[in-house]
């Protein structure tokens, strides 16, 4: 479990136990900021104690904003870029998951450079140096610490999506905060970057470099996931995983996620109960025999990451996944998350027709043109 240093994308990532020891030094001449975090994960981690002993010991001001929520709607990143310039403060500091790493990148944005939330999300604006974003990462999963990408879901429509906006000025990734996620948080996290490899590899022109990082993140989470289950307490599991999320998190930055993320962002969008990455187990398998089509070779590499018997069909691929999860004790259906038939042909319907979300699909799968009632008559049987 050797801590280590590196830089990616401009996002100085501090990675393995310890890391965030780290925070003061990068925050040198910082006076004020902003600590974003979710309603309770963060306190109970001890990770928000923390980095509150830091920020008092040197001198730096700061507010808290802890009312970000899963799958959160971009009024939240609003809320924060105001609270920002109502404090003039000179940092956000991000302590959680993906989805207040990713609030804090759009609101630094806002605060900046004006506009709306989704003006960023949706590449109407780029946001240009802003306020410097801390990336406290507190799962084995999201990626979004080593990245460019956020995920907000529009208040507007009720479409959540994913846009480049901007990296972390730096990350800090110690697995001894992840001990004191629930046992289904352990699971779905993981299954967001098992999913990040396997779409990442997949997407047609994924180059070398994202395959290669695909297939070791696949590797690890396929080694440490069943352990982490059976071993709650352990955090060297807890550090390989995060090193695969972390791995994961580049490979889609190098290349981009396909048709399971875009599904699912519009059904977490619109159900926000159902955790990201338990979405993306559930609609996963089935959806991954389209994308093994299309990218067989590289498919069978990541899938085979999990499981060497793997035999190369698409009916395999799903099967191949499917048992995975199986093997860690997931079951989920769609309905236990309380979506209905309704609700998924909304979904399946928005993710095709907004723009750029289907636009982005179909590029991404080599210009497959997908038919909504295909994909439908795959996932009714999910509920």
């Amino acid at each position: 479990m050797r801590p280590f240093h590196w830089t990616y994308g401009g996002a100085s990532i501090h990675f393995g136990p310890g890391a965030l020891g780290s925070l003061g030094g990068e925050l040198g001449g910082i006076r004020s900021a902003i600590v974003i975090t979710g309603r309770s994960g963060a306190r109970a981690s001890g990770a928000m104690s923390d980095v509150e002993g830091i920020l008092r010991g040197a001198g730096i001001a700061y507010a808290v904003y802890d009312r970000v929520a899963p799958n959160p709607p971009s009024a939240q990143a609003q809320e924060v870029a105001e609270l920002a310039r109502a404090k003039g403060a000179e940092a956000l500091i991000a302590v959680g998951g993906g989805s207040v790493i990713d609030v804090a990148k759009v609101a630094s944005a806002v605060a900046s450079g004006g506009g709306n939330p989704m003006d960023y999300i949706y590449g109407r604006l780029r946001a240009g140096p802003g306020l410097p974003v801390y990336a406290v990462n507190l799962t084995h999963g999201t990626g979004s610490e080593a990245n460019r990408y956020a995920n907000l879901t529009d208040i507007a429509t009720g479409d959540k999506i994913g846009g480049e906006v901007s990296y972390p000025r730096a990350s800090f990734d110690d697995p001894k905060y992840t001990l004191t996620m629930p046992r289904e948080q352990v699971m779905c996290t993981s299954f967001d970057a098992l999913y990040h490899a396997y779409e990442s590899a997949t997407t047609v022109g994924s180059p070398p470099l994202a395959q290669d990082a695909a297939a070791i993140s696949a590797a690890r989470i396929a080694e440490r996931l069943p352990l982490a289950v059976a071993e709650p307490s352990s955090v060297e599991h807890r550090y390989w995983l995060m090193y695969a999320a972390m791995l994961s998190g580049v490979a889609i930055d190098i290349s981009p996620t396909n048709l399971i993320h875009a599904i699912e962002n519009f059904l977490s969008g619109l159900r926000p109960a159902l955790p990201h990455g338990c979405g993306l187990a559930i609609i996963g398998p089935p959806l991954a025999r389209i994308v093994h089509e299309l990218s067989p070779e590289a498919s069978g590499r990541v899938l085979r990451a999990l499981d060497p018997r793997f035999d190369g069909t698409p009916e395999g691929a799903a099967r191949t996944l499917s048992s995975f999860q199986s093997s860690v004790g997931f079951e989920r259906t769609l309905g236990d998350y309380g979506i209905d038939g309704e609700l998924l042909e909304t979904a399946v319907r928005r993710a095709l027709s907004n723009e750029p979300s289907a636009s982005r699909i179909r590029r991404r799968l080599g210009g497959l043109e997908l038919d909504a009632e295909r994909l439908l008559t795959i996932l009714r049987s999910l509920l």
